[in-house]
């Protein structure tokens, strides 16, 4: 069990956005690991249209294998962060010493022996999405005392591990949902409650769409249990520090994010508290409209923005409080629409399960909806950005823009108010392997 040297391979740096190869400093993009012994054979930054630039690729992981107590049944996941340096330097991962500060609610307990290097887990993740046998689809179904946060007793002391599983079954649902090549499976598609929730997929649902120009599809490619591997997207944020933060999906706390990423639903990671309020979780900003980008961002515009690159044994935490930026493109000064925002008072369709949602009417599903939402509008980013681009890269420039009231920004969903009590923020645990300096 114990980690051995990875072999990685960049294979192509230089696919990388034009925008971000023109700043780069002297001597090109410089690429730096910090995942110890969990990428198991390569990392792929190509994966645009007839190869070209892409905002994602792929990163294939290193599985282990523990037991499911009291069930017996093997459990497949990935070491990808702990609060401790020694333990990562033997076992492999990620450094992340602000997970130690991690909220106990949103942590469970599980065994480890260093002797044998045999993992004991007490909590079934419960399901992901899964046909129902009758055409239509069952949403996630989490266990709520499930956590990818694991205390364990290592070399005297606790620690926490980051340990997100990816395979912990055979039956329907017990295991990370693989995305396929025609961008139409039910299972992200038309999960209910998804924006996708429409008859035969969404406009757009074709074979011509790649697993890697999707975000809202399966965060894993394949698993392969014999060979003890598993190959995921891996997504690209920017941060203030001239560096691409490239990173993973695993576990959310809320089942729409869950269900169109296939991915676990962890509820008991709400328990984590707010960015501002903690080192234990990091922020992402991501973007509603502005520059749409076929492989960008959860909505498809621009990549996010980080707060930090990540890999700093300080301060970095691989879990993230999702913000939401919506420019004001119309220049009207209205962003929240109050007949339908039911953050702002509209009112609930009764019976629908969810605020504002009725399944009779797909465009409904969004119950916190924004004035400019999903709007292609480069030449206002352009206007209002301090670099005078169609693109922002400073983290910080989201403020200042948000004081000038360019933008606003929001919670998860998209449109929730800021510090809402209507619902726990948006929590994802998102480790990162790798960043580039630019």
């Amino acid at each position: 069990m114990h980690a051995s040297r990875s072999r990685v391979i960049c294979t192509s740096i230089l696919a990388l956005p034009l925008l971000w190869i023109q700043t780069a400093e002297a001597g090109g993009p410089k690429l730096k690991i910090h995942a110890h012994g969990i990428v198991r054979h390569s990392i792929d930054l190509t994966g645009g249209p007839n190869g070209g630039p892409a905002e994602r690729g792929t990163i294939t992981y290193r599985l282990q294998t523990g037991t499911l107590s009291p069930s017996g049944r093997t459990v497949y996941f990935v070491i990808s962060d702990a609060s401790s340096k020694d333990f990562v330097e033997t076992y492999g991962g990620i450094r992340a010493d602000a997970l130690a500060d991690a909220h106990p609610d949103a942590i469970e307990d599980a065994d480890f022996d260093e002797a044998t290097g045999e993992w004991t887990f007490y909590e079934d993740p419960g399901f992901t999405a899964r046909d129902d046998g009758l055409g239509g689809v069952i949403a996630p179904v989490g266990n709520p005392d499930y956590s990818p946060l694991k205390r364990i007793s290592y070399d005297g002391e606790d620690i926490i591990v980051n340990v997100p599983f990816i395979k912990w079954g055979d039956e329907a649902g017990q295991r990370l949902i693989a995305d396929d090549a025609n961008g139409c499976n039910q299972l992200f598609r038309n999960n209910p409650p998804s924006p996708f929730m429409i008859p035969n997929g969404p406009p757009g649902c074709t074979a011509s769409e790649t697993p890697i120009e999707r975000y809202k599809g399966g965060q894993v490619l394949s698993i392969d249990t014999a060979n003890l591997e598993v190959t995921m997207k891996l997504h690209t944020s920017f941060n203030a520090e001239n560096k691409l933060t490239l990173y993973t999906v695993f576990e959310t706390n809320k089942g729409p994010a869950s269900g169109f990423m296939g991915n676990i639903l962890a509820t008991k990671l709400g328990n984590l508290e707010r960015y501002e309020e903690t080192d234990s979780v990091a922020n992402i900003i991501q973007f509603a409209n502005g520059k749409f980008t076929q492989a960008g961002g959860p909505n498809r515009f621009q990549a996010g923005l980080s707060q930090y690159a990540g890999g700093q044994s300080g301060t970095y935490s691989p879990m993230w409080g999702i913000t939401w930026v919506f420019f004001d493109t119309n220049e009207n000064g209205v962003f929240y629409r109050d007949d339908r925002n039911v953050s702002r008072g509209a009112t609930p369709v009764p019976g629908s399960g969810i605020p504002g949602f009725d399944p009779a009417s797909p465009a409904t599903f969004d119950p916190f909806q924004m004035d400019d939402k999903g709007v292609h509008n480069p030449s206002y980013v352009a206007s209002v950005n301090p670099n005078g681009t169609d693109r922002i890269e400073d983290y910080d420039d989201v403020e200042d823009l948000e004081d000038s009231g360019a933008l606003i920004t929001t919670e998860g969903p998209p449109g929730l108010e800021r510090n809402s009590s209507m619902q726990p923020h948006l929590l994802v645990s998102c480790p990162v392997p790798m960043t580039i300096r630019l």
